[in-house]
């Protein structure tokens, strides 16, 4: 019952939190970041560590923790060699949320399993931010429709209570993880990123994309059948923009995820907003229709204690 009340809260306008980065917050923490599996390796090595940055989250005020699973398609684990564990990495992701949120809820709190168009193109030191050839819907640098069934199938089956599509920013594998998600039954939200080009315009993020604009991605990938669709992985400043452009195609919830700080792969550089400084964005966001709140890489316990205890209360009817 725990997901259905958070789901209903969601449903009535109320603001809700989101945890914030768990591989960067696991890198906070001592565990080392492989050179192509980024943080999925450490659902083998340390699910300890794992579980315990999830209970960290969760005593800071989040309502809504997500898995361990944004790097473990089978597309990200193969080339890190561990395209025969794929099973285990995802079902250690889950068991590492649930036995977190046993462990540590006193609240009602939801477990997503997280898919992402995660590949060791992520990885690539020299691809941030540089734009790439448009992704087609067989492209091997991303998950394919047969990666993100087998992983929605495995997550689902371990008992998430929704799928959180994170880092979707191209049409070809976004409507793959659309369709793949949707087969679950479960409930989808779709986790886009916002880039600002130096005209002001807004795109997907370019090094996973085309450089399509943002508007137009948005427009292609959003179904009503989302339970929500969130501006995630992006710069705070960018995020107000894309809170707007959504809400103009979709009629549902709303949220914001941003990430603060920089990527020099394979770890996270940690000089971004201080939590007083990211919870005045978040004011913002949550003044403009977002319902869904939290962080993303770089964003540790303290920013979400600071978003939980700061936007207590804020459940005024979106503009």
């Amino acid at each position: 019952m725990s997901a259905a009340e958070v789901f209903g809260r969601l449903a009535e306008g109320e603001l809700v939190i989101i945890d914030g980065g768990t591989g960067t917050q696991l890198q906070a923490e001592g565990v080392p970041m492989d050179e192509l599996a980024w943080c999925a390796r450490a659902n083998l090595e340390q699910p300890d560590v794992v579980q315990r940055v999830h209970e960290e989250y969760i005593r800071a005020g989040a309502e809504v923790i997500i898995a361990n699973s944004y790097a473990a398609s089978r597309a990200a684990l193969k080339p890190a060699g561990l395209g025969s564990r794929v099973a285990e990495v995802n079902r250690a992701a889950v068991r590492a949320a649930v036995r977190a949120r046993a462990a540590a809820a006193t609240r009602p709190v939801a477990v997503a399993g997280s898919m992402s168009s995660f590949s060791p193109i992520d990885m690539d030191p020299e691809a941030t931010d540089r734009p790439h050839p448009g992704p087609t819907a067989d492209d091997p640098r991303f998950p394919s429709l047969p990666d993100f069934r087998e992983q929605a199938g495995l997550l689902a089956e371990s008992g998430v209570d929704l799928i959180a599509l994170e880092m979707i920013n191209a049409r070809s594998y976004g409507h793959a993880a659309l369709q793949a998600a949707a087969e679950t039954g479960l409930p989808v939200w779709l986790g886009v990123g916002a880039f600002r080009l130096d005209d002001g315009t807004l795109t997907g993020l370019p090094d996973l994309g085309d450089g399509e604009g943002f508007e137009d991605l948005v427009s292609a990938l959003i179904d009503p059948a989302l339970a929500a669709v969130t501006v995630m992985h992006s710069q705070p400043d960018v995020c107000l923009d894309a809170i707007e452009i959504i809400q103009r195609h979709f009629a549902g919830p709303v949220g914001v995820y941003a990430e603060t700080g920089g990527w020099q792969p394979p770890n996270w550089v940690f000089d971004g907003l201080a939590p007083a400084e990211y919870l005045e964005h978040a004011i913002n966001w949550a003044d403009h229709g977002a319902r869904l709140i939290g962080g993303c890489c770089g964003v540790g316990p303290a920013h979400i204690r600071m978003l939980a205890d700061g936007l207590a209360g804020d459940v005024a009817t979106p503009p």
